[in-house]
């Protein structure tokens, strides 16, 4: 099934009401988040995500946006002691910033790598085009024992501090050990980082707090035998490009094996789930394509009546089912409860394809649930009726793990 990114470039959240309001939201999970990670930082391993913009009319990404390091103020890496967890910290060096992590797996984290001014153009379909931060460039720091060093065997040596790491010339590749049987490992498009630049950004990866790894929503309901896999900001079989998703889980019924990789995973021959989060033009500019203009013939949801109309694209006016509240048990102490009476946005479906989508409440997202291998629409409605976004570019509202996602799929 193609990528909503191949789809548009190949061509040319507000939510549901909750009890309290955005602000008590907000300071609420800021608070709750502070005392949680100071916690979790103090027991876990030694190892800042900001607000970031191109000028102009550029979309905001939540990217890193660090100063320089002296060589004196970077430490060893050292990897997360859970399986979705961070300790890699974005930083810049000779103007090349590396992001805060922006995908992670039980096996590896992944930051984008961007040069300067890096921005792609993207049509609107309105006749307006948005211009967004791009990368072409992408840092994999693996888990001790998981990638395979014969794959970049065949390099040339380079050093990188006291280790010697391999660059391959015809995949513009490098590849390092930042410790025993561990490895890190830089992909670049042909002509944005040179080898010199490869390396410098290597020398300058460091350690950051460790702290556990959050979504920008909360879910209550999954099919049954999904677990999670990969999440993050971005899809793990999108990281380069232009950067415009604001996030990304990937959910798989079998265990993935995390050893002996040549290369991150990205579902492709798993049963996978996969919920992405997208500004609303991005999203409405993927409808005209997937539905197949005003001829489409939509699924139909549980009131029986279309849930969604091709011609009002791009002036779509989501419709409410106030009927329908879904099981929630928010954590202990959260002052996130849907409100009782909160009205949910109807989702709509891509006949015979396992692809559903819904705005947010507000209009200004768009949730896309998709799977790999055929799943009922009745499922897939159900999995978007019961997910629940938080502000995407705002990470203090965030949701780790324990309070984003049903009980089995944690």
């Amino acid at each position: 099934m193609p990528d909503m990114r191949e789809l548009l470039e190949t061509a040319s959240a507000g939510e549901p009401p909750m009890r309290r309001s955005t602000d008590d939201f907000v300071a609420g999970g800021r608070s709750r988040r502070a005392r949680r990670r100071a916690a979790w930082a103090a027991g876990a391993a030694a190892a800042g995500t900001t607000l970031a913009a191109v000028a102009v009319v550029v979309v905001p990404q939540v990217v890193a946006g660090h100063p320089a390091v002296p060589a004196s103020a970077r430490t060893a890496m050292r990897y997360p002691v859970t399986a979705f967890g961070y300790t890699l910290t974005g930083y810049t060096v000779s103007g090349i910033a590396v992001s805060d992590p922006v995908n992670v797996t039980p096996g590896y984290q992944q930051a984008r790598i961007r040069r300067g001014d890096e921005t792609a153009r993207l049509d609107r379909g309105d006749g307006t085009s948005e211009t967004v931060e791009s990368s072409n460039s992408v840092l994999t720091v693996y888990r001790d024992g998981v990638f395979d060093p014969s794959v970049v065997s065949g390099g040339e040596p380079v050093q990188i501090g006291g280790a010697t790491g391999r660059y391959v010339v015809a995949d513009t590749m490098l590849a390092w050990p930042y410790g025993p049987d561990a490895w890190a490992v830089i992909r670049s498009s042909p002509g944005y980082l040179t080898r010199d630049d490869m390396v410098r950004v290597a020398e300058a990866m460091r350690t950051g707090a460790s702290r556990p790894a959050t979504l920008p929503w909360r879910m209550t309901y999954l099919p049954a035998g999904y677990q999670l896999s990969s999440m993050g900001l971005v899809a793990d079989d999108s990281l380069s490009g232009a950067q415009v998703q604001r996030g990304d889980a990937r959910f798989t019924r079998q265990p993935e094996k995390y050893s002996g990789l040549s290369g991150p995973l990205t579902g492709a021959d798993a049963d996978s789930l996969r919920i992405k989060v997208y500004p609303r033009w991005y999203g409405e500019k993927q409808f005209s394509i997937v539905f197949g203009g005003a001829s489409a013939q939509p699924s139909y949801g549980p009131s029986n009546v279309p849930s969604y109309e091709p011609s009002n694209v791009p002036s779509y006016v989501p419709s409410y089912e106030p009927s329908y509240e879904p099981s929630y048990e928010p954590s202990p102490g959260s002052s996130e409860s849907p409100s009782a009476d909160s009205h949910l946005v109807d989702p709509f479906c891509v006949s015979g394809q396992s692809r559903c989508f819904r705005y947010t409440a507000d209009g200004a997202y768009v949730i896309e649930a998709t799977t790999t291998t055929p799943e009922p629409d009745a499922e897939l409605i159900q999995v978007l009726r019961g997910t629940r976004l938080a502000d995407p570019d705002d990470p203090t509202t965030w949701s780790e793990l324990g309070e984003a996602l049903p009980g089995p799929a944690k």
